[in-house]
């Protein structure tokens, strides 16, 4: 299959504004960085809509996930239930060069944990990991070490 064609096989579901099952709670917001679009298709020449999949990930600097869909709460409230966030500090897109070839766009990002009296996020390390395998972060919650 070519890997840069749109399918219909998406990479998330969203279900009240979050993306189902994942561990990081990804707002409905960030259809256009996962590259799930609403595509017109055809199909014994009839035209139809469907939500489909692309490979261009494009994550950016300053973009934050925590692990709960709670931390969008009063900030008092919030920081309570979330044991980590993640902030991305610097990030390329996936994109196509010159000729036609998939280049794999990375992001970095720092993880942090709340401090003992749950007033504030500390940061506790930084990755550096390809658009694809972050979004993997965002589904599994899985690092590498």
């Amino acid at each position: 299959m070519d890997n840069t064609k749109r399918h219909s096989r998406i990479v998330a579901h969203f279900v009240n504004g979050f993306a189902k099952g994942w561990y990081m709670a990804v707002k409905e917001c960030y259809r256009n960085e996962l590259d799930i679009k609403y595509t017109e298709r055809k199909k014994n020449k009839q035209s139809f809509w469907e939500w489909t999949q692309g490979p261009y990930f494009s994550f950016s600097k300053g973009h934050v996930f925590y692990d709960t869909p709670n931390a969008y709460r009063k900030w008092a409230e919030a920081i309570k239930d979330i044991k980590i966030a993640c902030q991305i500090t610097s990030a390329t897109p996936t994109i196509l060069d010159r000729n036609k070839n998939l280049i794999e766009g990375m992001v970095e990002f720092t993880i942090y944990e709340p401090d003992k009296n749950f007033t504030s996020l500390k940061a506790v390390k930084s990755y550096k990991l390809s658009q694809k395998e972050f979004v993997n972060f965002l589904q599994t919650g899985a690092l590498k070490e």
